[in-house]
């Protein structure tokens, strides 16, 4: 399990600081593995970037401000399934992401790209499988379904050595564009949580504000000094997609 820690990170969507609350779940369901869990949270409570293990939490006190849910494989921490919460949880756009983590790139990168869950949904039917909506695929997933990166409706890219915020875009035009930006920072966000990387910084997002190309955002000098890449465990591909089950 990760320790918890602070630092600086990207601000809330909200505008309060975000901070983060992480649980291991056993096996469910069928599932191989334990599940990690963290919840964002927007309030003052603690530092923004902050990541508390559930024990250290009082009971229910994290219930209030939850903006946000990531969950991830706890044996290799790949990426399963993103959801907004609390007041993002009505205009959450119904999406699938796919993940790829360049930890040996110069320099070292991690994006996820957000699609339609209409679309990824019709290329899963024509292969008789199923795919939520919240997913979060492998690039593998991504060439068996497929899906193509020319379909994506925005993407976030970002250092996990130092959290530096590369780039946050959103499809021109959309009219969920400030949804589809929090979704995307939501999830990259609790992807640092539950691996342990740095908390995203360097950019503020101007939510729904939309220019040429894409959602604007601004550059802030980064706060942190470049540190060795972190070493997340090698993702494995998802096996292939699996159809819903009957009855």
């Amino acid at each position: 399990m990760p320790r918890a820690r602070t630092g600086p990170s990207v601000a809330a969507p909200t505008g309060r600081p975000l901070w983060w609350v992480r649980s291991v779940h056993a096996p469910a369901g069928g599932a191989d593995a334990a599940t990690v869990v963290v919840h964002g949270v927007a309030s003052a409570a603690r530092p923004d970037g902050t990541v508390v293990d559930v024990g250290a939490v009082p009971a229910g006190a994290a219930l209030a401000g939850r903006v946000g849910r990531v969950s991830a494989r706890a044996d290799s921490l790949r990426l399963l399934r993103v959801e907004l919460l609390g007041e993002h949880a009505p205009a959450a756009p119904r999406l699938v992401l796919v993940e790829r983590v360049r930890p040996d790139a110069d320099p070292a990168g991690a994006e996820l790209a957000a699609f339609d869950h209409a679309a990824v949904a019709a290329l899963a039917a024509g292969v008789g499988a199923y795919v939520p909506p919240g997913t979060v695929l492998t690039a593998g997933d991504a060439v068996r379904l497929g899906l193509r990166a020319a379909a994506g409706v925005g993407v976030v890219a970002w250092c996990p050595s130092t959290g530096d915020v590369r780039a946050v875009h959103v499809e021109p035009g959309r009219r969920d564009g400030a949804a589809v930006a929090t979704f995307l920072l939501v999830a990259a966000g609790g992807a640092c949580a539950a691996r342990d990387w740095p908390p995203l910084q360097g950019l503020d997002v101007s939510a729904g504000t939309r220019a040429g190309a894409g959602l604007r955002v601004r550059r802030r000098a980064a706060r942190r000094p470049p540190a060795p890449v972190p070493s997340p465990r090698r993702v494995p591909l998802l096996p292939r997609p699996v159809p819903p089950q009957e009855g």
